[in-house]
């Protein structure tokens, strides 16, 4: 090598060089987007539909019914409430929750009897860390342990109290949000009276 000093050459651009090769790059933009847009909107009303689908086999899992009727209710996280009803007869309510777990978001549905106790807890959606917080919203058995629980002892906590839920150990922070879901869901149904 030697040790000669490297000279740098200034390079002289071309203003109309530049403004074609951004011109060009705003039009590759522009198409890109437009076809983001065409595809978004072709797809929109499918997954539209399989979201609903979706939660409406929810709703027929936590609380069979012939037929689910809209209300109106507010409570912090609850998202919909459905009145279920079996040949003209309220049999319960079906709530639907979106409540904070470890991961994200837990979209939720909440099914509760006449009595005023949960029939069925169902996730549709959620963000949750694969084997520590699926290990709550994934697996049925473990949901399936709200079944029965009601507000009468106060609001269900985990590992701890009157209305205990046990939560799964690693996952504390999901099976809170869970329960913060069902809770919910029994404040909503318990202000419908």
């Amino acid at each position: 090598m030697s040790n000669e000093p490297v000279v740098k050459e200034k390079v002289d651009l071309d203003p109309r060089y530049i403004f074609r090769l951004t011109g060009i790059l705003l039009a590759i933009c522009a198409v890109v987007s437009l076809l983001l847009a065409v595809v978004n909107s072709a797809t929109e009303p499918i997954i539209t539909a399989m979201q609903a689908e979706k939660t409406a086999k929810a709703m027929a899992q936590v609380l069979q019914a012939e037929e689910y009727d809209p209300v109106s209710v507010s409570v912090p996280g609850v998202t919909a409430v459905s009145e279920a009803r079996t040949g003209g007869k309220r049999v319960g309510h079906v709530v639907e929750v979106t409540t904070n777990g470890f991961g994200g978001a837990i979209n939720m549905v909440v099914g509760v009897d006449a009595d005023g106790a949960v029939t069925g807890v169902s996730v549709i959606k959620h963000t949750e860390t694969g084997n520590i917080g699926t290990k709550v919203v994934g697996d049925s058995a473990v949901l399936g342990r709200f079944a029965g629980m009601s507000l009468d002892k106060g609001e269900i906590t985990v590992n701890s109290g009157a209305n205990r839920f046990d939560g799964v150990t690693g996952a504390t922070v999901s099976s809170k949000g869970v329960a913060a879901g069902v809770n919910a869901a029994l404040a909503a149904v318990a202000q419908l009276g």
